[in-house]
């Protein structure tokens, strides 16, 4: 009713500001587009090299040297960080914008698992520099595995094992959300509930062979914090 009773400059005003308010969530989901590509380059980049795992730990650590020379120097890490400093309050500031309630469940399952991931990230940035700058070790594959031997195992088995389920949630709930329009729902569900599958695979075997089921570890002396 008192939008019927504004002045034609009033409603005008009111007109700008939505156009204004939406640009700037269009600028916000761009940055937080931008910054979720670059963060999934290195997470690949980590997936990939954990995998290499299986073969050995040395052919991780091998694997592991080449991917350094992306990601570990400083326009990489510059990148990483700025990527994470970026996605982090974007993230919460799209979910504030939105809402919570009545979300459809993928939508849901965007949200927590970019929750989650969020958090992960700054958790495991900060333990890397820690290990790097504080206890001055290599943030190798040992660094990694050295958790899932300590009496607080099963706490990292959790941390970890949630971490990469996360990513593989968040991008099966986009590709639903995606291929709505092109497809049938049931097609759509379907694949990405394959997304999530591959997922909980690639998760146990990380967390397997990093716990030493698959071969036998030998966690050097600095790696042990307990």
């Amino acid at each position: 009713m008192n939008s019927l009773l504004d002045s034609p400059v009033q409603r005008t005003k009111h007109a700008q500001g939505a156009a204004s308010n939406k640009i700037s969530v269009d600028r916000l989901r761009q940055l937080h587009r931008f910054a979720g590509l670059t963060l999934a380059v290195f997470i690949g980049l980590h997936l990939i090299n954990h995998l290499f795992a299986l073969v050995s730990i040395a052919q991780h650590i091998k694997v592991m040297d080449a991917f350094r020379l992306i990601y570990r120097n400083p326009l990489g890490e510059a990148l990483l960080l700025l990527a994470i400093m970026v996605q982090v309050p974007s993230g919460i500031m799209l979910v504030r914008r939105k809402g919570w309630r009545g979300l459809p469940l993928a939508e849901r399952a965007q949200v927590a698992s970019g929750g989650y991931l969020a958090f992960f990230l700054v958790a495991h940035v900060f333990a890397v520099m820690m290990g790097r700058y504080f206890f001055h070790v290599d943030t190798n594959f040992y660094f990694a595995s050295a958790v899932l031997f300590s009496p607080v195992w099963l706490f990292y088995v959790v941390y970890y094992g949630l971490s990469v389920v996360s990513v593989f949630t968040h991008v099966a709930s986009i590709h639903y959300q995606k291929m709505l329009p092109r497809t049938s729902p049931q097609r759509a569900q379907t694949q990405a509930l394959a997304i999530v599958g591959i997922g909980v695979v690639i998760t146990v075997l990380i967390l397997l062979v990093f716990s030493g089921a698959v071969y036998e570890i030998r966690i050097p002396p600095a790696y042990k914090w307990w």
